[in-house]
């Protein structure tokens, strides 16, 4: 990693409150309007793979895209701003994605320090929300996501991912 800014995301995006924005797009006019997007959490990437192939299987016959959320802690000892993270690592891990499916997604990267939170505040009202995971006889992280936004009244798929 080099000392210089080459390496890292724009510092003039302009900041939220309580997290910082980073949108990538597919191919732009990929994306008709195609009603209601699919939420994908990123959890890990096996995970988001999985669920990923599963909107896109449905996707098929309702015509919908989907929009990975993938959230990065910054550590509150770090400023919360795109300085923080090096945009190798972020385009590295969205790049892994892209080749791993052959769906159409568009990506929202959040820089916050609590991701619940955030993905809270950037939910629609009654969003389809997909999150990939293992389901397992014990709670998981991923299952208790699922559970705090059904209870928040959005529509919630856990995707097992083996």
């Amino acid at each position: 990693m080099s000392s210089s800014g080459k390496d890292r995301l724009p510092a003039n995006t302009p900041p939220a409150r309580s997290a910082w924005l980073w949108e990538v797009p597919d191919v732009p006019g990929q994306f008709p309007d195609r009603g209601v997007p699919a939420q994908v959490v990123y959890t890990n990437h096996a995970a988001t793979v999985g669920a990923l192939h599963w909107v896109a299987r449905l996707g098929i016959s309702l015509g919908m895209r989907s929009v990975v959320l993938m959230f990065y802690a910054v550590p509150g000892a770090l400023p919360l701003d795109w300085q923080s993270v090096p945009k190798g690592f972020l385009e590295n891990r969205i790049r892994a994605l892209k080749e791993a499916t052959a769906t159409e997604f568009s990506v929202r990267v959040y820089l916050c320090r609590h991701s619940r939170q955030i993905l809270r505040k950037v939910l629609g009202p009654d969003s389809l929300v997909v999150v990939g995971g293992k389901r397992r006889w014990w709670p998981t992280d991923e299952q208790r996501l699922a559970e705090i936004h059904k209870k928040d009244g959005h529509q919630v798929f856990l995707v097992n991912s083996t």
